[in-house]
């Protein structure tokens, strides 16, 4: 009976493989176009072969074996450890001696094989030696590129005009698609193959296009590597693209590699590899990672660079992709992006009880009430504020910014919008319902009160020092209702209104006025059965991946709050459209939160595959992805005037985004100048801990 099959770690949502990426820029002074190979022993030791000889990495640089400069090839297998030169094969032996164990009289070596026990295998242009011994030549219309052993002892011949297996001493034509260019054989006696520039697999006289199994993210590659470890890898000028696990995962631009033109790769047998490039030398690292370790990496980014006397905010970085020249950014929307930290330690409080998270959502809120405090307008609060002799970049410096009345040298930005409230709420419930004590409570209910009663003295408003109604501030019921130009409005405006007034009859059960306007608007103005068309899709108008992310905060505390049968089986609806549309992002977030409210597994799956793959690096860098062979374009252009792909990528292939972002974006990130905090993964997280759906203890 066979033994039963033991699932691999990475397969469980416990332990997981993370991608890390290792860059050496330059290669000792060495441009690393002269990288022509790159070996791996096993104990995943690499050895490289560059113009200055052979070296091995230690300590993140290259460190001479021995200079000799005309090595051309090298190839380790198991104790054996090949090299050679244009004509003589060696030995290479521990420490970096190396032993003469071959010459060719004349043409130069291509490539050297050698299984244990037996002699070594030489290939050149026009012939094929055992030892030092001529076997067979290659057919007088042809030329030889590679060379392949399988671990049964057959060895194959790649040539411009096919493939031959080496018989005794004969070579034997197969029949190809193809010149072979490339050969690496597999732990199952198989051969991949890049033939007429594609990759395939060949098995007992069977080719297989590898891209009608799988779509493949690069065309025409042209270096291939197999792992022990069943990884496969290829690259091109476009970038390496690795299969493992039966999926493709592309790798290419600076988060990954120092530029994409792939020079030599090797698989370092944990699902990994080491990749030179024109530029430099990268190793992308599989580590074995638990969400627990990777909720505490973003956790320590979120708090060394991003926090701002409690604030979470986005930086900027002074030189591209150095996290030592940090500037903090007194953005926009520093209300709602605190906001999502707070949540996700709220959570976090409630899922560990640890009194760091407490102590840090207690800091981030209060900062949040600054925010109402720093204007002086009773329930009006700012987007930003910049405390004094504060070194920030001033978001849209000019007239929106306001000394403070009430916060002596402080400076608060104007215009607050709709996004900055949708954060407030859900973080003033969150914080009220899992961690604070009564006298919290009542001052975050003080707060929430002014702001309530603030919109509807102002008619559904929120009114700053202007006087005048701001920006995207508006719930009003006449112009969301009957003014044409907030029909895009027209579904998610009421939910966040609904949503909000759920909050504050939650915290200020004494106020009849809350209770009057949530009925009202409800039976006079429609406004629950605006919520069921919230989300928005073309023709309709405008897909705004911007008000999913602001949908996501209000359906939260509505739906957690509503009591009433009929209103929740509304809500419901609502959520479940929703849903229907979101979920082909893949977003933890919105699954997580959808699995939440509604108590559905379906898209579970996918959130936790999300979580996952999201990238160890949270800096801003640009993702290229239109030049891949793997994906569709839709018809047409988004809301930025962007193409859009048919599918959402992998977390790990684009840049890192939060929810308000278009995942179908083809290209994607900034200029490296910039890093995103970790609260748009540690707030799905946390959440999915605190409802039990992530499988981990």
């Amino acid at each position: 009976m066979n033994a039963k099959w033991q699932i691999p770690h990475h397969f469980s949502p416990d332990v997981f493989s993370q991608d890390i990426a290792t860059i050496t820029i330059p290669l000792d002074g060495i441009s690393a176009k002269n990288v022509c190979c790159l070996a791996c022993d096993n104990v995943h030791k690499l050895t490289v072969v560059d113009a200055g000889g052979l070296k091995t990495l230690k300590d993140n640089k290259l460190v001479p074996l021995f200079g000799q400069e005309l090595i051309t090839g090298l190839y380790f297998r198991d104790d054996i450890r090949l090299i050679w030169t244009k004509n003589q094969l060696f030995h290479l032996n521990p420490g970096g001696a190396h032993t003469l164990i071959a010459s060719v009289p004349t043409g130069e070596i291509l490539s050297a094989m050698q299984l244990s026990g037996k002699k070594p295998i030489l290939l050149t242009r026009d012939s094929l030696y055992e030892g030092e011994e001529l076997i067979a030549h290659l057919p007088h219309d042809t030329v030889g590129t590679t060379l392949a052993a399988t671990h049964s002892g057959d060895y194959f011949v790649g040539a411009e005009s096919g493939l031959f297996q080496l018989e005794g001493k004969k070579l034997n034509a197969i029949a190809t698609p193809g010149g072979v260019h490339k050969l690496a054989a597999s732990s199952m006696d198989n051969l991949y193959a890049i033939a007429a520039g594609r990759l395939y697999l060949y098995c007992a006289g069977t080719w297989l296009p590898m891209d009608t199994a799988l779509p493949i993210p690069i065309a025409a590659p042209n270096t291939l590597a197999v792992g022990s470890d069943g990884t496969v890898w290829i690259g091109n000028g476009e970038g390496a693209a690795r299969l493992w696990n039966g999926k493709w995962r592309y790798f290419a631009n600076e988060r990954w590699m120092p530029d994409n033109k792939i020079h030599a790769l090797v698989s370092d047998g944990e699902g990994g590899g080491w990749i030179a490039t024109e530029t430099g030398l990268t190793h992308i690292e599989s580590q074995p990672m638990t969400m627990k370790k990777k909720a505490q990496h973003f956790q320590e980014i979120t708090e060394t660079r991003h926090d701002r006397h409690g604030l979470i905010t986005s930086i900027n970085l002074v030189r591209k992709g150095d996290l030592t020249s940090i500037i903090k950014n007194a953005d926009d929307n520093d209300g709602l992006w605190t906001s999502l930290y707070v949540a996700a330690e709220c959570f976090r409080y409630a899922v560990t009880r640890e009194q760091e998270a407490r102590d840090k959502a207690h800091r981030s809120m209060f900062a949040m009430l600054d925010l109402v405090k720093v204007t002086g307008i009773p329930g009006f609060p700012a987007r930003s504020l910049i405390y004094p002799d504060e070194h920030v970049n001033q978001s849209d410096p000019g007239p929106n910014w306001y000394p403070s009345p009430t916060m002596p040298g402080v400076m608060y930005k104007n215009d607050t919008s709709s996004d900055e409230i949708d954060g407030h709420f859900l973080a003033w419930y969150l914080y009220s319902s899992l961690v604070a004590n009564a006298a919290e409570k009542a001052e975050i209910a003080n707060t929430c009160r002014q702001v309530m009663n603030h919109i509807l003295d102002h008619n559904y408003t929120l009114v700053g020092p202007t006087g005048k109604a701001t920006t995207w501030g508006v719930w009003t019921p006449s112009l969301i209702n009957d003014d044409p130009t907030w029909s895009d409005e027209r579904g998610l405006n009421p939910l966040e209104i609904l949503s909000h007034m759920s909050v504050a009859i939650h915290l200020c059960p004494e106020e009849a006025r809350f209770k009057e306007a949530y009925r009202e608007l409800i039976e006079k103005n429609h406004y629950a059965l605006n919520t069921i068309m919230q989300r928005i899709m073309p023709p309709q108008g405008e897909e705004n991946f911007s008000d999913d992310e602001l949908a996501a905060c209000a359906y939260y505390p509505l739906l957690s709050l509503e009591t009433d049968p009929g209103l929740r089986a509304i809500y419901l609806l609502s959520l479940e459209r929703t849903q229907a549309v979101v979920k082909e992002q893949r977003s933890a977030f919105y699954n997580i939160l959808y699995a939440a409210l509604a108590g559905s597994m379906d898209d579970i799956g996918p959130a936790i595959t999300w979580l996952q793959e999201s990238p160890w690096d949270l800096r801003e860098w640009p993702m290229i992805n239109h030049y891949r062979a793997d994906i569709t374009v839709k018809p047409g252009t988004n809301r930025q005037g962007e193409g859009e792909m048919t599918r959402v990528l992998s977390p790990a292939e684009t840049a890192v985004l939060r929810w308000n972002h278009d995942p179908f974006s083809i290209d994607t990130g900034g200029n490296a100048f910039g890093e995103l905090d970790g609260s748009y993964w540690l707030l799905p997280y946390w959440m999915g801990r605190y409802y039990n759906l992530l499988g981990e203890n």
